[in-house]
């Protein structure tokens, strides 16, 4: 062996080596470079989801605003379609169109829910009420965009009977409806509360009670309470029936065919005693409530008192004329914009005012009733058949003793 082969020899282990380190300091600048991407990569925002009763639905243009506050909000006719209600622009029973777009109003068969741009203010009702818009009061005003009428996430459960919820992990937005969330309780019931209770309420009023974190549930003997959406007791399982009452916050609870009210703010006693054979919400502003006992009705305020010590067969007018509208509530009337009642004795109407609790004259007339004329309503009263103006006849009740029909 010559000494040049032992020279190359010699060199051979050393190349290799140099090899080794370049292949190295590849493979850590690769996974640096790797690691890198997935830095980079995890810190791009995630497209925003919309999820509807557990499944994704697409974002169209529009669907979602946000205001100079980075307040959110959703375009009201476009998750209508989306939670089953009809969209109309307009006021309710109003019969004209609003070419301002200012107003809007959704309904379904169990309700109809009013909206007007720039207030916090939202009513709602039944297609079958003669009861008085219930009035609620948003957080957030509703906004017009692009001619498009929008409410804040934030006010959706009063306003939608939606529950909404924020993942910031997955930048999706969740609601559901108060229908799916009862199916979902009522699948979960049993295994989350060890047998102790047994259903959910399937009433269209005591489903709503879950947009407001409570729910009506029976035990094993099927007497009913309400629990939040934890399943801590807010009212003991020991009634007949509850119905929620989503406009004053109360339930309307029964035991041996006695009816009563108890607040969700204060459970400790009831508003009103157990002692009726109905209690109904009759008015929202003010609150009151008719109560029956032996065939006659009283009138009682949110506080479980008299409104006016009397009693009548009846609360109401019921029209048999299709020209003419029953009548329950009349609201900010006359001069003095008084609340009124209609009330009834002997086959006889009149005024009980809800403002200055008083009643307005006798059960004297004959109808009290309104009609819409010219896109506006107007209150009439038939007394000794013949017709006058309702201001009419309460001005002259109010100010002199006179036979009106004279």
């Amino acid at each position: 062996m010559n000494l040049l082969d032992q020279e190359v020899k010699k060199e051979e282990p050393k190349g290799k080596k140099i090899i080794l380190i370049l292949l190295i300091i590849a493979v850590i600048l690769l996974i640096i470079s790797i690691s890198i991407m997935v830095l980079l990569y995890g810190n791009q925002p995630k497209s925003l989801i919309l999820s509807i009763d557990g499944s994704n639905v697409t974002i169209d243009a529009d669907l979602l605003t946000t205001d100079e506050k980075g307040t959110n909000y959703i375009s009201i006719q476009k998750i209508s379609r989306l939670i089953g209600y009809e969209y109309l622009t307009g006021e309710y029973k109003q019969y004209g169109e609003d070419r301002t777009n200012t107003k809007c109003y959704l309904q379904d068969d169990d309700q109809v829910i009013q909206f007007e741009a720039d207030s916090n203010k939202i009513y709602k009702t039944t297609p079958e009420s003669n009861l008085d818009y219930e009035e609620y009061e948003l957080d957030n005003k509703i906004i017009k965009v692009n001619n498009l009428l929008y409410i804040s996430l934030d006010d959706v459960d009063v306003g939608l009977n939606l529950v909404y919820s924020y993942s910031q992990k997955e930048n999706k937005i969740l609601l559901n409806t108060v229908d799916n969330l009862t199916e979902q309780y009522k699948n979960i019931l049993v295994q989350e509360t060890n047998n102790t209770l047994q259903e959910i309420s399937e009433e269209v009023n005591n489903k709503k009670a879950i947009a407001y974190n409570m729910l009506i549930v029976a035990n094993d003997s099927q007497k009913w309470g309400v629990v939040d959406r934890d399943y801590n007791t807010i009212i003991g399982n020991k009634y007949s029936s509850i119905e929620f009452v989503e406009s004053a916050g109360t339930f309307i609870v029964s035991d041996n065919n006695k009816y009563g009210l108890i607040s969700k703010e204060d459970n400790t006693k009831p508003i009103i005693d157990l002692n009726y054979e109905e209690v109904k919400l009759i008015n929202n502003d003010p609150i009151c409530y008719q109560v029956k006992l032996e065939e006659k009705y009283a009138i009682i305020d949110k506080d479980g008192n008299p409104i006016i010590n009397d009693v009548y067969k009846n609360i109401g007018y019921t029209s048999q004329d299709n020209n003419e509208e029953s009548i329950l509530a009349i609201k900010e009337f006359g001069k003095n914009k008084e609340n009124f009642l209609v009330v009834c004795k002997d086959e006889k109407y009149g005024l009980v005012s809800l403002t200055n609790k008083k009643n307005i004259g006798d059960c004297i007339l004959d109808k009290i009733y309104s009609r819409i004329e010219n896109g506006e309503r107007k209150y009439y009263i038939e007394l000794q058949k013949q017709q006058f103006s309702l201001e009419e006849y309460i001005d002259k009740v109010n100010t002199t003793v006179v036979n009106v029909g004279g």
